[in-house]
């Protein structure tokens, strides 16, 4: 009987043509309403082609979430790539996100793997691993244009220093070709981390993204559900309630992330179209301006913790809970899981991660409890939605 129906719900018609298309990674080709972006990048990037190793270029991105950021600068990345390739000049456009690689080691790390991927295991430290990358651009003649994603995530977890030596590398070889150029994209500007020298280069290499109107808005899931479900499946009143939802936010992701899960409320009630009343589930599933993809991001073990979190204000049914209760019921979840606890001075950097993220708060405990402890609480999301998101992924 189990069998039979996984197969049903495997086999059943869907809506959907390619769901993928919907999904945080996917940069479609068409990127509307960014135009003014991608020329923008154009204009400051055409020097490393155009001269290659005469200047270390540098530019920021900032803007709100689901704005096009990381699409834009994924889309760049490909064209410049093809664009210095027909030049006849040897480009590497790696994209780092800062949530995943939240260290100098770990993005040196991250760029050493893909310009050596034969690179082996050992204890480099993040100053060797650039001195191997640096080599090896020299040797093989190429250049690299790296782009952080969230830095400003970077900064709260590494302080400045990591991005301060990646952004004075020129500093560290005058009179040699320039190699590494940079695309740091921000929440926030964060120009207050840099040097007078530095700032002065950023200021006049800002790319801005202002929210997206609900018009916009509504040209990028007409676009996307072509792509991603059977013709026909998707109505305009759909697309249109999507983004007069969205709208209020300005979030592409938002809306993409509503569509993709009225679609699948669609798929469950055997409906041939994606309706509104499945745009109105969807959207008491999904806080606004929060994307799934973030919980995706964390590690195994931050994804336990904020689940333990989650957990405990449940069964306390209260706003906070004590490191203590959220530690005991993380340790329970651990043997769940099979994973081995973390020690303390681990776990407490996990809170402190959520916390630089935003999906949790913390404070220190006043009247009603014996002596000082801190108490954590949840910003935005419902305890509900934590429990099943994660156990979904």
């Amino acid at each position: 009987m189990s069998y039979e129906l996984i197969e049903r719900e495997l086999t059943k018609p869907s809506v959907f043509k390619d769901e993928s298309k919907l999904f945080p990674d996917y940069v479609p080709v068409n990127l509307v309403h960014r135009e003014e972006q991608l020329r923008r990048l154009a204009s400051i990037f055409k020097v490393i082609i155009e001269n290659p190793g005469a200047v270390s270029q540098k530019a920021i991105l900032i803007g709100s979430v689901g704005v096009g950021k990381t699409a834009v600068s994924k889309r760049f990345g490909a064209l410049i790539e093809e664009a210095a390739r027909k030049r006849g000049v040897a480009l590497k456009y790696v994209h780092i996100n800062c949530h995943r690689d939240r260290t100098l080691f770990l993005i040196m790390k991250k760029i050493a793997q893909t310009i050596l991927p034969s690179l082996p295991e050992r204890g480099f430290s993040a100053q060797e691993l650039f001195q191997v990358v640096w080599k090896a651009l020299e040797d093989e003649g190429k250049y690299l244009l790296l782009a952080l994603d969230e830095v400003d995530f970077l900064v709260t977890v590494s302080g400045e220093e990591p991005l301060y030596f990646l952004t004075r590398l020129a500093d560290e070889y005058l009179n040699r070709p320039q190699r590494i150029s940079l695309i740091l994209i921000s929440r926030e500007p964060i120009f207050q981390l840099f040097d007078e020298s530095t700032q002065s280069t950023l200021l006049h290499n800002i790319v801005k993204f202002e929210k997206y109107t609900p018009d916009q808005l509504y040209d990028i899931v007409k676009l996307r559900a072509e792509e991603a479900f059977v013709e026909g499946a998707v109505p305009d009143e759909t697309l249109l309630l999507i983004s007069d939802i969205a709208g209020k936010k300005g979030d592409a992701r938002y809306a993409l992330e509503l569509l993709w899960r009225a679609g699948k409320y669609a798929d469950y009630e055997y409906s041939r179209f994606v309706l509104p009343e499945h745009v109105r589930r969807a959207q008491s599933d999904v806080s606004p301006g929060f994307s799934t993809a973030i919980l995706r991001d964390l590690s195994k073990h931050e994804k336990l913790v904020l689940l333990a979190i989650a957990k405990t204000l449940k069964s306390k049914k209260s706003a906070y809970a004590t490191m203590g209760d959220v530690e005991s019921v993380y340790k329970t979840l651990c043997e769940e899981y099979g994973e081995e606890p973390r020690k303390h001075t681990q776990f407490w950097e996990y809170i402190q991660n959520l916390k630089g993220i935003g999906l949790i708060s913390t404070r220190i405990s006043g009247p009603g409890f014996r002596g000082k402890t801190t108490l954590i609480g949840l910003i935005e999301l419902s305890t509900d939605s934590i429990e099943k998101e994660l156990s979904k992924i």
